[in-house]
C-alpha cells in the first residue's frame, strides 16, 4: 500500500511539475510576443514617423504623440495604439501564465496550510496587477481604432489607481515569489517597466541615459518599456530550462 502511494503521489509530482513548465514556457513565449508587438509599435513613432517630420513640424518627441495612456491632446501615428494595446493583453496572458506556473511549483507537506494562505494572496495580486495591465492595453487598443482617446482617459483617479496598484501589486509578487522561483521575482521587476511608474521611470530616467534628453520628454520610451517586457519572457526561458534540467520534486509527506 505504502508503494502505490509512493507511485501516486510521484506520477502527480510529475504532472504538476509538467503543467509548471508548460506554464512557465507559455508565459515566455506571451512575453516575447508582446515585446514584438510593443516594439513594433515604437518604431512607427521613432523611425517611420520621425523620419517623416520637416524640421518646422512638432517634433515627435511632443507628449501628444504618446500611445501609453492616450489623453487630450492626443495625435495617433498610424497603428502605434493597436499593437501597444494588442501587446499589454498579451502580456496579461503571459502575466497570468507566469502565475499558474509559479503556483503550482511543489512545496513541502509541513509548509501547505501556510503556503496555500500564500498562494491565495499571491493569486488576488497577479488579477489586480492583470487588470491594470488589462486596462491600460484597452485603453490603448481602443484609441487606436478610434482615432481618440477612449472615455477611460476622462478618470484620474483611475490614472492614480493603476500607478498604485500596478507597481504596488508587481514589487509585493516579486517578493512573495522569491522563494518559489527566483526567475519569476525577476520577471516582475523587469515587467514593472510596463506599469504606470514604469513608464514613468523609463520616460524620465532610463530613455535619457540611452538616447539624450529633449524639450518635452525622451526619445526611445516605449522601446524602453518594450525591452523590459522582452527581458521579462527571456527570464522565463532561463526559468524553463533550469526546471526541465532537474529531476521531478516529490514534496516529503509525513510519517
Amino acid at each position: 500500500m505504502a508503494d502505490t502511494g509512493d507511485s501516486i503521489a510521484s506520477r502527480r509530482a510529475v504532472r504538476v511539475r509538467r503543467t509548471s513548465i508548460a506554464c512557465l514556457l507559455a508565459a515566455a513565449g506571451l512575453f516575447l510576443v508582446s515585446a514584438a508587438l510593443q516594439l513594433a509599435a515604437s518604431l512607427q513613432r521613432w523611425v517611420v514617423f520621425s523620419g517623416s517630420r520637416a524640421p518646422n513640424e512638432i517634433s515627435v518627441e511632443d507628449h501628444r504623440f504618446d500611445y501609453y495612456f492616450a489623453w487630450d491632446p492626443w495625435e495617433h501615428i498610424g497603428t502605434t495604439g493597436q499593437f501597444f494595446g494588442t501587446g499589454i493583453l498579451v502580456q496579461v496572458l503571459g502575466l497570468l501564465a507566469m502565475a499558474v506556473g509559479v503556483l503550482t511549483q511543489p512545496v513541502a507537506a509541513a509548509r501547505r496550510v501556510t503556503a496555500a494562505a500564500l498562494a491565495a494572496v499571491e493569486s488576488v495580486l497577479a488579477l489586480l496587477v492583470a487588470a491594470t495591465f488589462g486596462v491600460i492595453g484597452t485603453h490603448a487598443l481602443v484609441s487606436g481604432l478610434n482615432g481618440t482617446p477612449s472615455p477611460l482617459q476622462g478618470s484620474s483617479a483611475l490614472f492614480r489607481a493603476l500607478m498604485l496598484v500596478g507597481s504596488a501589486g508587481l514589487v509585493s509578487l516579486g517578493l512573495l515569489w522569491r522563494a518559489r522561483l527566483r526567475a519569476a521575482m525577476a520577471a516582475c521587476a523587469f515587467l514593472f517597466g510596463s506599469t504606470v511608474m514604469g513608464y514613468f521611470m523609463a520616460t524620465y530616467v532610463i530613455a535619457p541615459i540611452i538616447g539624450g534628453t529633449s524639450h518635452d520628454t525622451a526619445p526611445w520610451t516605449e522601446t524602453v518599456v518594450a525591452a523590459s517586457t522582452g527581458l521579462a519572457g527571456v527570464t522565463m526561458l532561463f526559468a524553463v530550462r533550469a526546471l526541465a534540467g532537474r529531476g521531478p520534486a516529490i514534496p516529503p509527506t509525513p510519517g
